[in-house]
């Protein structure tokens, strides 16, 4: 896991913060989480596809966390009416979200000085926000991500290494056997809580989008 490790926790503290109930040795402490096949003591795993189960009779998980209906003679479970969710909130506790090397954004990021942005975002080095754009409130833009003119991000977006918005789509217009290009003059507005993987690009339109919100 690439976070840091917390403070452990014992079965029966992680199970009551998730909401989950122990069926086996509540007492076990947990350091970390880890897939079924690679974990051993000390941490804990999720079983939420059926035809995993079978991994039950060979994991050396401390315990993991199941479905209400799943059995165990050998590994302890918490048993929850959703294990998927209820691993995401132990991984949380466990090692919690990235944490940021700075807050805001960083000297070597360039910002458009007509960019807007919203309070609690984080921009990361590399970075270029162009003029007019407007980011939103608690973003986080990992470096060298990209945001062109124009181009709008709502609320909590999240931009991954390499990111771009609103680079040109492919539009030409073939005249006497040329090509010319035709200006891309619309914009690409990205919603409340979006994340874009790294290296994604998102081509602004060919024309205006509206849907913006008012931003402080």
């Amino acid at each position: 896991m690439p976070r840091k490790q917390k403070s452990p926790l014992t079965v029966a503290q992680l199970a009551k913060q998730i909401g989950a109930v122990v069926v086996g040795d509540g007492g076990a402490e947990i350091s970390s989480a880890q897939t079924l096949e690679a974990a051993g003591p000390g941490q804990i795993s999720f079983l939420s596809n059926p035809k995993y189960e079978k991994l039950l009779k060979t994991s050396h998980a401390a315990a993991v966390i199941v479905g209400n209906s799943v059995r165990s003679n050998r590994v302890t479970l918490l048993r929850t009416a959703d294990p998927y969710y209820a691993f995401m909130q132990a991984v949380v506790l466990l090692h919690g979200h990235r944490r940021h090397p700075h807050r805001g954004t960083h000297r070597d990021a360039h910002i458009d000085a007509t960019a807007k942005i919203g309070k609690g975002t984080t921009i990361y080095p590399g970075v270029y926000v162009g003029p007019r754009a407007r980011i939103g409130a608690d973003c986080i833009l990992y470096p060298n991500a990209v945001v062109y003119d124009d181009c709008v991000l709502h609320d909590r977006v999240i931009l991954h290494a390499g990111a771009v918005i609103g680079q040109d789509g492919f539009g030409y217009a073939t005249h006497g056997g040329v090509h010319h290009k035709i200006p891309q003059i619309g914009n690409v507005i990205v919603e409340d809580d979006v994340e874009v993987g790294a290296n994604v690009a998102i081509q602004r339109a060919t024309a205006w989008l509206h849907g913006d919100r008012t931003r402080d």
